[in-house]
């Protein structure tokens, strides 16, 4: 039982000016929304919608047992919800969703609290046919015995399921479940995976799904906490067949932050390179990582700094600056806190955290279940991920929505003015075009600039991809020749990737500065453009009228470069590749040819998870930002039936002496302090 769940709250300080920011503005376009036209209102409220259902999502990944599962189940103030003992462990993507609404679910409950995704077809057969990601790179690399025996492994697993689900298997792929309630026993249903020796012995029912299963949904209402908050719990990265390393990366495309969970014990260490591969590519701002477990060190006062030291000599080694949040504690401990009692503590933990406690003089004086949270490091976590969300996701969200209000209040200033003497029509000449004409000439010209932009933007990417691709092609296979000509054909030689990551991670970032600023140019320039045609249409009698340009989509880091290569496989793989070819212009042929298709193979993927978005998200926003002011300026120049009541009642407020346009005014001037 959860006794002190307000130690929930102690986060809550890095996001009150965040919440109090949002609610600022929620009230801005609440006003704006009483004092201008039904159109104005209903998109005001659509941007107060989009902060209502703001929620940063956070990502926790780390190897299997590291302990994420049992950090999710704190922070949600849930001991046991998420299978956290070492065996069975979870083996599915669960996302927790904090203080957030299910979406509506024709055939689910009318409330939902959990939702269960499988596998379609079509992902199932790349497991059950090539045997997943580490199926196509045995083949890749001609691992032909290593393939076989995969294979045999995965058949092995679908005749389990098989056997588990029955007859209904295969009408359960592609489907998913959903429940108006949760609990360990429903989520371990789901998620649980550990060996089979263990999940004989267990609940018949855990595990039953688990194979198929894809993805987790659950929603919890939490107030102790402000905001609302996506938490991620992935898979360890070293499952068997890398089906789920590639789900854990698809996660961190759309993370605000990422979580690294380590053992105090083993931190960062051999085990974790799978991970500092992924991690290195996203920005040093997204990474937390959370050192679980210094309940197990028998004197973590002393021991923390030790393990910090080695921590950021890793990070250096990997190109990560040392300015990344290191945080540690013990989910043990957090859960201790929680329910309020010491009784899930072994003896030596307990010593541990006395000894903690009278080494941290700063939590004198303090409860002792108070003191035990802080010792936990969850506040310590919560108030990185609290200013990290805030400085990130929380304050692009706000500029977005405040130059969507500042330019929607300019609209409706400058629709309620063209009323001011009978609500007729608004003509101005445009050399013989009309204002509406202009703005969709202004609308097609963008469209095809920013499509032309887009492509550029792609095309120069690509180029540096593929140029890094083959220079480094050639210097492997340079370095290859270099050796059997000192070596002759002993021995095994590998050659690391990591250069090849680092170049196509330079070409991706110059992508992505590009893409902001050329982006930003071309859209204040469209800006501009619908500026003066309202100064036009409105004679110059709006006092400082500004059109706000849309901000340019943020370019997601490439997590995708983190992937498994062939190249990064240590086992007999090699070996056996060596043995299997004779010749000096054998081996430079075919490990080139191995390169080229793994180095092509992650700029294939950047180009068709991330590029490709970024890119029509890029063209999305200018043609709505285009599209909104056409309507306006319809709506000025050409009143119909449709506009006809907005245009007397404008009419009338203007009539009745109400000083509307200083509400607009004041509205304003609020907007731009919040810009200050």
């Amino acid at each position: 039982m959860v006794r002190n769940r307000d130690l929930l709250r102690s986060g809550n300080v890095a996001f009150s000016g965040l919440a109090g920011t949002f609610a600022e503005l929620s009230d801005t376009l609440d006003r704006l929304a009483a004092v201008a036209d039904e159109r104005t209102g209903s998109r005001a409220a659509a941007l107060k919608a989009r902060l209502q259902e703001f929620s940063a999502k956070i990502t926790f990944v780390g190897q299997v047992k590291a302990g994420k599962s049992a950090l999710a189940n704190v922070l949600t103030a849930s001991p046991a919800l998420l299978p956290s003992d070492v065996n069975p462990w979870t083996s599915v993507v669960t996302t927790l969703a904090i203080n957030t609404k299910a979406p509506v679910d024709a055939e689910g409950p009318a409330n939902t609290k959990a939702r269960f995704t499988f596998f379609n077809r079509d992902e199932w057969d790349n497991l059950v046919v090539g045997g997943g990601r580490l199926g196509e790179l045995a083949e890749r690399s001609g691992a032909q015995d290593e393939l076989a025996d995969i294979q045999r492994q995965v058949e092995a697993m679908r005749e389990a399921t098989k056997a588990r689900l029955g007859k209904h298997f295969e009408l359960l792929l592609g489907q998913h479940h959903a429940y108006g309630y949760v609990d360990p026993e429903l989520v371990e249903r789901y998620v649980c995976l550990g060996d089979e020796a263990d999940l004989r012995e267990t609940n018949a029912k855990t595990g039953r799904f688990a194979d198929i299963t894809k993805s987790a949904e659950l929603y919890l209402d939490i107030p102790e906490y402000d905001v609302s908050l996506t938490l991620c719990d992935t898979p360890g990265v070293n499952d068997t067949f890398m089906m789920r390393e590639q789900i854990t990366l698809r996660s961190l495309r759309g993370s605000e932050l990422c979580v690294v969970v380590l053992s105090a014990h083993q931190a960062l260490s051999t085990v974790d390179m799978a991970l500092m591969r992924i991690i290195s590519n996203l920005e040093n701002r997204q990474i937390i990582l959370f050192v679980n477990r210094v309940d197990e060190l028998q004197n973590p006062a002393e021991q923390i700094d030790e393990i910090r030291t080695g921590i950021q000599a890793t990070l250096k080694k990997f190109n990560i600056a040392s300015d990344v949040a290191i945080v540690f504690g013990s989910a043990k401990w957090g859960e201790a806190a929680l329910t309020g009692t010491r009784d899930g503590l072994s003896s030596d933990s307990q010593r541990a955290l006395d000894a903690y406690a009278v080494a941290r003089p700063d939590l004198a004086g303090r409860d002792e279940w108070e003191t035990v949270w802080n010792l936990s490091g969850v506040p310590g976590l919560l108030t990185a991920i609290g200013e990290r969300v805030t400085e990130g996701a929380g304050r692009r969200l706000l500029e977005r929505v405040r130059r969507n209000a500042r330019n929607l209040t300019n609209e409706a200033r400058a629709t309620l003015m063209a009323r001011r003497s009978d609500g007729g029509a608004v003509t101005v000449d445009f050399a013989g075009h009309s204002a509406t004409s202009v703005m969709t000439q202004l609308a097609a010209k963008y469209e095809a600039d920013v499509a032309v932009l887009c492509q550029q933007l792609r095309d120069d990417l690509m180029q540096r991809m593929e140029t890094s691709e083959s220079g480094f092609v050639k210097r492997a296979t340079d370095s290859l020749i270099e050796h059997l000509e000192r070596h002759g054909e002993s021995g095994t030689w590998q050659y690391d990737p990591t250069g090849l990551r680092v170049l196509q991670r330079a070409a991706y970032l110059s992508f992505a500065r590009a893409l902001s600023a050329r982006l930003s140019k071309l859209y204040e320039d469209a800006a501009r453009h619908v500026e003066a045609i309202y100064a036009a249409v409105l004679s110059g009698g709006v006092a400082d009228f500004r059109i706000e340009a849309p901000q340019p989509p943020r370019v997601p880091a490439p997590v995708g470069l983190g992937k498994t290569l062939a190249l990064d496989l240590q086992s007999t793989w090699w070996r056996r590749w060596w043995q299997k070819r004779r010749g000096y212009e054998a081996y430079a042929k075919d490990y080139a040819h191995l390169i080229r298709a793994e180095a092509h193979s992650i700029t294939k993927d950047l180009e068709e998870t991330q590029v490709a978005s970024v890119l029509e998200n890029a063209r999305a926003i200018l043609r709505e930002f285009l599209r909104e002011h056409q309507e306006t300026i319809r709506r000025i120049t050409q009143p119909d039936a449709a506009n006809a009541e907005d245009a007397r009642k404008a009419l009338e407020v203007l009539q009745s002496g109400t000083d509307t346009s200083a509400a607009f005014g004041e509205i304003l001037r609020g907007l731009d302090d919040m810009a200050a």
